[in-house]
């Protein structure tokens, strides 16, 4: 259990810093200044995993006990800001493969906390799907851009899969095993998605007053 532990925690470092990423490439899309930057990455690195431990009703959450995932935050933002002028042109690129690797692993790293804290394996499996993508709702708002859950890219589902497949792989194979065959069904399916514009069936709305 003590491995585990330690596995989740670095799983979470990872995943925030990634997720910061994400948030402090889109801030300065937005030609935010440093403050604005760091404020966006660190809503996004720590936004899904907080609403996570708040409904599972762990609390006070890990960030107000141990400041460690705010400062990650807080560093990335800094350092993706001060290598500002190599992104140029490539800020898109990065931030949509910076939130695939967020996405993937969180969706891991949700559905295992929910796991050891005895939740219900489909509800495992909807908690990973929450702090895979709420981080990146709440950049999205803030940016006010549309959230791309509710486009017709493939992300949720993506995130679905991955907690999905980490709760329904025999826990007999051990967590790494499980984490990463999690991590990449979830990263493969997003990849493939922005590789070749995947996209859900979207059902055409048909307006009762035409």
């Amino acid at each position: 259990m003590h491995l585990l532990a330690d596995l989740l925690v670095w799983f979470a470092y990872v995943g925030t810093a990634v997720f910061a990423i994400s948030g402090a490439l889109l801030g300065l899309r937005k030609e935010m200044d440093i403050i604005g930057v760091s404020f966006v990455a660190t809503l996004t690195g720590i936004g899904g995993g907080t609403i996570r431990d708040l409904l599972l009703g762990d609390a006070p959450v890990g960030w107000v006990r141990e400041p460690i995932e705010l400062i990650i935050c807080v560093v990335f933002a800094v350092a993706v800001s001060f290598f500002n002028k190599a992104l140029v042109g490539r800020r898109m690129t990065w931030l949509l493969y910076a939130d695939a690797i967020g996405m993937a692993l969180f969706a891991v790293l949700g559905a295992a906390k929910a796991e050891t804290l005895g939740a219900h394996p489909f509800v495992a499996v909807l908690f990973g799907a929450m702090s895979a993508t709420f981080g990146g709702i709440i950049r999205d708002i803030i940016c006010n851009e549309t959230p791309v859950i509710f486009q017709k890219e493939i992300y949720v589902s993506a995130a679905l899969l991955g907690a999905f497949v980490f709760i329904a792989t025999p826990a007999t194979l051990g967590f790494e095993v499980r984490a990463l065959l999690g991590l990449g069904a979830g990263l493969v399916l997003r990849l493939c998605a922005i590789w070749f514009d995947w996209r859900m069936p979207f059902p055409r709305y048909a307006d009762p007053r035409s």
